[in-house]
């Protein structure tokens, strides 16, 4: 009998477990669409707040969600779109959800870990934020030209007007000396090589400097059409995950990725012009005896020129940058997909035909990216890009010999036609009293290229272990590679008037470099909530592998006719190989309570380098933040967000600090072997920055309105110096570790939405940003930094307790004496970007603009100029004040060419109209979808600069900007008109 009654309860307890069951967990469906349209919001994540449940929606914006009884809390997010809660009460299954746009990008999921993420809104630390839509609104060549006005804290500088790149990009200011200084790019998990390799142009031109070559930067190989987005990790507390790498900032870019839903076609196609934005005027010659006249001309050579011409003044700007080529750009992608395999190809042809004859920059792309859910557990995703770029240089900035055309225009008459003539031939203007250089005969004859070949590939993994109501496993692996090989082939014909008077004629420059990067990491989350706390615990290791190979074979005194390099006299060859590995492990821990409105987070990376001098020592990088949040602050939905952060960075040693090299010179007709001048240090280690930041967030007026606030300050210790050791030991130079610099600045953005109608909106944005530097302990003598400047001219000048961007150079005292002071700095007093983007209907118009208060530029330019007697105010108290009695030319002053670099420019403009549907489908094809528009860059400026630009730099990149002028490649200004068609 017991044994029945046993059996008995075991049936009765099967038939009520369901029920149990179904009382322990349902199931909640519903939509998800936009607000107005109804449109469907594909990709949406659907969350049951307090556990680890979540669900995404279909192509019809659907979705169907594990719950447990009772009331519960649902929460949506889509990329785009505010996120939305609601309240799901016990007896509902179903719930509906519509989303307004995300103008601020609050929602946007960022890098918050070597494996984890977190919403914008989440974040306890300050990250910059651009959408690839607002990087492909106008076209532009690379994706830092697109950002210009548009992130706080992000001071982005051209190093002349040349197409295809040349320029840098500085978050929170000057964080070494001698060091890297570029930030970290990171594209879809993948460390992207933004290497410059040096072409070998001043070796032709006679320039003062390598620095002098204005190569073009490799991230102008990547496609801004294929950027879904751009993060930038300003803070230490932010980019620490990266460690050693990561002391001037972190650029995260992630690019489009397939959607689940019908296969959908864009293509578009974008047709334009550069035209001269800013030139010299020439100076004009009253007579023939005043271009004649020794003391105020070009002396007897020009009168004889001019006997039987016309004293025509010709406009050299206009000859050499006057040119109006078609340019163009076509972008076709697919994209598409199912619920477990989604896929984004993408093809651009690019061509930009500069103002300056055989200059200009093209670009063919290939993208594909994939991602595939193999079962219910594993996630893969896949991206490859393969791109060619063709930069077209020419000759600008500093030279020697008159090969740069605008220093050679400094010295060449107006009344000289540079222009080709009706014989074939061209003028050489030394016989008119000016130099033996002719630009144009230059920009037809010689030949200053780089190509480029380059992959980049990742593979993302992620193994779904192990999912409950309150904690989740899972392990995360990603590789990836980013290769490429850049020739550069510089020709110079012994023809050229320039070449005449060198001792061996004719040059040729082979140049060529070979770049390989790979990275894998391997790292595992659990996330586990209990009791109103979450904690998501992180870990893992990184391996990095980095090996640049460059080589130069330089032939001069070529056979004429001839540019192969084995058709010289005179051949010098080098070869520099630079390998790096880094490995690493790293941990963190994020804690979230109080409703999700408290965050700390915490973790340590820790690495070694092959880099350092001993490459078995761990260095560690720790990082701190937190975040708290106010709710409803100001009205329902508003929210202050109070955060603060502190990190640790590195900045790992140039490649070579820590051996002494040999070198190899010639001993009787024999090489042989010498120690070199420099010793390195076998105990070099990373400069360390360390930061702590603070700041606000504030959300109001149903998120209309958007501030954020963040003050810093950061220190860079064990900086990268070089030391004069004593004369005994047979160096004139040590490279080692001292000394400590500083940074402190505040960056702003206010955000607000003035109008937002069914059929009007308006989104406006200001970006501030502020910065000081300060060298606080220096433990070797003041000193000029590389690139700093020419001797007499301004230079820049290191020194305990000053700036780092101070300028000093002659200048008078009060007494009326000479005496070498400060008389200028290249830092800006402040930096501000505005944004506005107007929508009517299916009409948008957009601009943006970007203003620099403060900071100085030496014109070396007008220098050139007034020497060479062609300035167009010539004769007048302005010139004679410049130059004569105790201006440069009497007294050496250099105060009268520093300037100030204020400026406002019209970076963008761009007016798009979307065609009504009923046109669209129309044209029949299967046309969703017709978009036109025209776009403008740089249409407008005003500045109290008198050059061509204030934010030129005559020797390129540099960890401190000298922002020396010396007749750079000129600005240009473009408009092209596009057409996009989906179907």
């Amino acid at each position: 009998m017991g044994m029945h009654r046993k059996i008995l309860r075991l049936a009765a307890g099967l038939m009520v477990l369901p029920g149990l069951l179904a009382a322990q967990a349902r199931q909640i469906s519903g939509t998800v669409t936009r607000v107005g349209t109804g449109a469907p919001i594909p990709e949406a994540t659907v969350s049951v707040v307090g556990t680890t449940n979540s669900a995404r929606t279909n192509a019809q914006g659907q979705f169907v969600v594990s719950a447990p009884a009772g009331e519960v809390r649902l929460q949506v997010r889509a990329i785009g779109f505010t996120r939305k809660d609601a309240i799901v009460p016990a007896g509902n299954n179903t719930v509906n959800f519509t989303l307004d746009q995300d103008v601020f990008k609050l929602d946007e999921v960022v890098v918050s870990g070597a494996a984890t993420t977190v919403e914008r809104r989440q974040a306890a630390t300050s990250i910059g934020y651009v959408s690839g839509d607002d990087v492909t609104k106008v076209a532009s060549a690379s994706i830092e030209s697109a950002l210009h006005g548009k992130l706080a804290g992000v001071n982005i500088q051209g190093n002349g007007g040349a197409p295809g790149g040349g320029l840098q990009l500085q978050i929170r200011g000057t964080n070494t000396i001698l060091g890297a200084f570029d930030p970290l790019f990171v594209v879809d998990g993948v460390i992207y090589s933004n290497a410059r390799i040096l072409g070998g142009r001043s070796t032709i031109d006679n320039g003062a400097s390598v620095l002098e070559d204005d190569p073009a930067n490799r991230l102008a190989d990547l496609n801004p059409a294929d950027i879904a987005s751009i993060e930038v990790l300003k803070g230490a507390a932010a980019a620490a995950i990266y460690g050693s790498k990561a002391a001037n900032g972190v650029v995260v870019v992630k690019t489009i990725r397939g959607a689940a839903g019908t296969t959908r076609v864009n293509v578009s196609q974008r047709l334009g012009t550069f035209d001269l934005l800013r030139r010299y005027e020439p100076r004009i010659y009253a007579s023939v005896a005043e271009a004649a006249d020794p003391s105020t001309g070009h002396g007897a050579s020009a009168g004889t020129f001019l006997q039987g011409r016309s004293l025509e003044a010709f406009n050299h700007y206009e000859q050499v940058w006057g040119k109006k080529r078609l340019s163009y750009e076509t972008v076709a992608d697919v994209s598409g997909g199912t619920e477990t395999t989604k896929y984004f190809m993408s093809a651009t042809w690019k061509r930009d035909n500069a103002i300056e004859p055989g200059t200009g920059f093209s670009r063919q792309a290939l993208r594909v990216n994939l991602d595939q859910k193999v079962g219910s557990k594993i996630d893969i995703s896949v991206s490859s890009v393969f791109n060619r770029a063709l930069h077209a240089r020419g000759w600008g900035n500093n030279c020697n010999n008159y090969a740069c055309f605008g220093y050679a225009l400094a010295y060449i008459p107006s009344f000289i036609d540079l222009r080709k003539q009706s014989d074939g031939s061209y003028i050489n203007p030394a016989i008119g009293g000016g130099v033996s250089s002719n630009p144009l005969q230059t920009a037809e004859l010689a030949r200053n290229e780089a190509e480029t070949f380059r992959f980049t590939g990742g593979v993302n993994f992620t193994y779904n272990a192990y999912t409950s109501e309150k904690s989740s496993f899972r392990v995360v692996g990603s590789g990836g590679a980013d290769l490429f090989s850049q020739n550069d082939d510089l020709w110079s014909p012994n023809e050229l008037f320039y070449e005449f008077s060198q001792a061996r004629p004719g040059t040729s420059i082979q140049n060529n470099g070979k770049n390989r990067q790979m990275n894998w990491n391997l790292g595992a989350v659990h996330t586990l909530r209990t009791g109103g706390i979450q904690f998501t615990t992180s870990g893992g290791m990184q391996y990095e592998d980095r090996r640049l190979l460059t080589t130069r074979i330089t032939t001069d005194n070529l056979v004429p006719g001839q540019q192969n390099v084995n058709q010289g006299t005179n051949v010098v060859a080098a070869q520099t190989l630079t390998p790096e590995r880094t490995f690493a492990f790293y941990g963190q821990e994020d804690l979230s309570l109080l409703d999700d409105r408290l965050l700390i987070s915490g973790g340590v990376r820790s690495e070694r380098s092959s880099a350092n001098g001993d490459i078995g020592k761990y260095f560690a990088y720790p990082r701190v933040s937190a975040k708290y949040s106010i709710r409803d602050i100001i009205g329902s939905g508003s929210e202050l967000k109070l955060r603060a952060g502190y990190g640790q960075l590195g900045n790992q040693p140039v490649f070579g600090n820590k051996f002494t090299l040999l070198n190899t010179p010639q001993l009787g007709g024999r090489n042989g072997f010498a120690v070199a001048t420099t010793a390195g240090d076998p105990t070099i280690k990373p400069e360390r920055v360390k930061e702590i930041e603070g700041g606000f967030d504030l959300n109001f007026w149903n998120g209309r309105i958007n501030i954020d606030v963040t003050a810093f300050r950061r220190q860079t210790t064990d900086l990268l110096l070089s030391r004069t050791p004593a004369p005994s030991t047979g160096f004139t130079a040590q490279i080692f570790n001292g000394g400590q610099i500083s940074n402190k600045g505040i960056e702003t953005v206010f955000g607000i939405t003035p109008i937002q109608k069914s059929n009007f909106n308006w989104v406006s944005s200001t970006s501030f940003t502020l910065v000081r530097s300060n060298v606080d302990s220096l433990p070797v003598p003041a000193f000029r930094p590389p690139a700093s400047g020419f001797g007499g001219l301004g230079v820049l000048l290191i020194a305990q307790g000053k700036p780092l961007t101070r300028v000093i150079g002659p200048k008078l005292n009060p007494s009326g004496g000479v005496v070498q002071d400060d008389v200028g700095d290249t830092n800006p007093d402040f930096r501000m970007g505005f944004q506005n983007s107007f929508t009517y209907k299916n009409l948008n118009f957009s601009f943006t603009v970007d203003w620099q208060k403060g900071g100085t530029v030496t014109n070396l330019t007008q220098l050139l100029y007034d020497d060479g007697k062609t300035s167009s105010d010539f004769g007048t108290p302005a010139y004679e004040d410049r130059w004569f009695p105790r201006g440069f030319a009497g007294q050496g002053i250099i105060t009268v060419y520093i300037e100030p670099a204020d400026f406002v420019k019209l970076r963008e403009v761009s007016v798009n109209w979307g065609l009504p549907r009923s046109v669209s489908e129309a044209f029949g094809l299967g046309v969703r979808d017709v978009r036109l528009g025209v776009t403008g860059r740089d249409l407008l400026w005003s500045t109290k600069y008198s050059g061509l630009d204030p934010e030129v730099a005559n020797f390129g990149a540099a960890a401190i900007r000298s922002n020396v002028d010396v007749t750079p490649y000129p600005p240009s200004r473009s408009v092209f008109f596009n057409v996009a068609v989906s179907y």
